[in-house]
């Protein structure tokens, strides 16, 4: 294994286009990879929480939907694509948290939760690729 990159730091601030989204025809995210690290620690404690079933005031608070959050904190930096009532839909980081944390019951919440999650996954293959190559492994 080569040493000479061991210095060498990857930047997962800005994001990556990533295209040909499963079950998203036409949209493409701009994304960090899930390995960016607040929202590793954000989904870290998420899930030594849910373990305590993530209780709050307000009753039981759904998973899915807290990781949202976090997703559209973290990884969704812009969109295009994205229509509503069959216009396309500017990125609002506003917006994008509403449709990431949403529970209705068309799925559509879900969809978009595992669309973004798969995207920001395919950005941290590409990086583990590219650290693998520098590696020289």
């Amino acid at each position: 294994m080569d040493i000479g990159n061991l210095g060498k730091k990857i930047d997962l601030n800005p994001g990556t286009w990533i295209e040909d989204v499963p079950d998203m025809e036409g949209v493409r995210f701009l994304v960090r990879s899930t390995n960016f690290k607040p929202f590793k620690i954000a989904s870290a404690g998420l899930a030594r929480r849910s373990g305590k079933k993530l209780r709050t005031d307000a009753g039981v608070v759904n998973f899915a939907v807290t990781m949202g959050s976090a997703l559209a904190e973290h990884i969704l930096l812009d969109w295009d694509g994205v229509t509503e009532n069959g216009k396309p839909l500017k990125y609002d980081a506003k917006k994008a948290l509403a449709l990431l944390t949403a529970d209705d019951d068309f799925g559509i919440g879900d969809a978009y939760r595992r669309a973004v999650e798969w995207a920001g996954d395919q950005v941290a293959e590409r990086i583990a690729e590219t650290a693998e190559e520098a590696a020289g492994n």
